[in-house]
């Protein structure tokens, strides 16, 4: 029942009404709206009503999707994000131009798994499929998946 709208550019993140017609932007379409403090490329993220925005310094913001309430904000790498974030096996993965992979515990609070350094220079967001993690570094194609999981 959400549809979060980023205008990019650190302009507002809007949370609309799937039903909307005409006027996107009134404020009978609009269910919450964050004017500062936004993404300028990465798309948000939704899982489990809650809305995860990555700004391009690294900070995660974590939305309540019902309201648009900050649930917080951290800093995690202190570098350019240009990827957008991805959900799997509940946890939220960054990737940072340095090559810098972050994994946050998805949740209504901040609690860092791990982070992991590519050792090359990355924008491309990761994909998964069929249990595998897959990340585009500027020279190379990393598939990574657990060594119990098969194939």
């Amino acid at each position: 029942n959400l549809i979060v709208l980023p205008t990019a550019k650190n302009g507002a993140v809007l949370g609309i009404t799937p039903h909307s017609r005409g006027d996107i932007t009134e404020t009978t379409n609009v269910k919450w709206r964050r004017e500062q403090n936004t993404p300028d490329v990465p798309s948000p993220l939704i899982h489990d009503d809650i809305v995860y925005l990555c700004r391009e310094n690294g900070n995660l913001l974590c939305l309540d999707a019902a309201t648009g309430e900050e649930l917080y904000e951290k800093r995690t790498v202190r570098d350019r994000h240009r990827a957008s974030p991805v959900y799997a096996d509940g946890h939220v993965y960054l990737t940072a131009r340095n090559g810098t992979v972050t994994v946050v515990k998805a949740g209504r609070s901040f609690e860092l798994a791990a982070q992991n350094q590519m050792g090359e220079e990355m924008t491309a967001s990761p994909a998964i499929a069929d249990g595998t993690l897959y990340l585009r570094t500027f020279a190379a194609l990393y598939a990574i998946r657990n060594g119990q999981s098969g194939g």
